[in-house]
């Protein structure tokens, strides 16, 4: 699996269900278009924290969080 769909997997299980594969495909991987809500927020930093071992500053860049290859950046960098 490659980094951007296991972020991708992490993206749509932190959603409890709100948003789906084709959600994101179709907001261009816009975590605020989807409609993302905090607790996903948390839900999500804590997965990538705990599954790819990277610490999530919210604080440092708030627009890390923001779309899927922003995420994919961020894990990365």
């Amino acid at each position: 699996m490659s980094l951007r769909d296991h972020v991708i997997r992490l993206v749509v299980e932190s959603s409890g269900g709100a948003v789906s594969l084709a959600d994101l495909d179709a907001a261009g991987g816009s975590l605020t278009a989807v409609g993302y809500g905090s607790l996903a927020y948390m839900r999500l930093i804590d997965a990538i924290e705990n599954e790819l071992g990277v610490y999530v500053d919210q604080d440092a860049d708030p627009h890390a969080l923001s779309t899927v290859d922003k995420l994919v950046e961020f894990v990365d960098g």
